[in-house]
């Protein structure tokens, strides 16, 4: 019987395509407030879902100084793609678009900001940090 149990699983591991890793709702906290969710799903065989943020402060090194409740509404996220284990996307802002890849790093989730080098000079102009990685908790 624990054979059979043992052939199951492996069978199962073996279909799961690698995007299934992904799905789930995904929160990252600060101070005990939620500013971070996203909700994958794979749905024929490609990642889709949303993503909410909070608004954020940062110390000038780019760690979290204070954040906002993520919205309760997601922005449907655009244009996934999967290279090996990391995945990337995008999402609309108003009239900007963000861009993000996310990766699975020992049970949890890191979401990187993908800025350009545009985007980087602006943000040194204006004395914002670049964001350091957030490590996302299933949940």
């Amino acid at each position: 019987m624990q054979l059979i149990a043992i052939i199951a699983i492996a069978a199962f591991a073996a279909v799961q395509t690698p995007a299934t890793k992904y799905d789930g709702v995904w929160t990252s906290q600060f101070d005990g407030v939620t500013w971070v969710r996203l909700e994958l799903r794979t749905a024929n065989g490609q990642l889709t879902g949303g993503l909410s943020l909070g608004n954020i402060e940062m110390h000038e090194d780019g760690r979290l100084r204070h954040v906002e409740p993520a919205p309760k509404q997601l922005s449907p996220i655009l244009n996934v793609r999967q290279q090996g284990s990391v995945v990337s996307f995008s999402r609309k802002d108003g009239e900007d678009t963000d861009r993000f890849e996310i990766e699975l790093v020992g049970g949890e989730c890191e979401l990187r900001f993908v800025l350009t080098e545009e985007e980087r000079k602006e943000f040194a102009t204006e004395g914002i940090p670049t964001p350091k990685p957030v490590r996302l908790k299933r949940g």
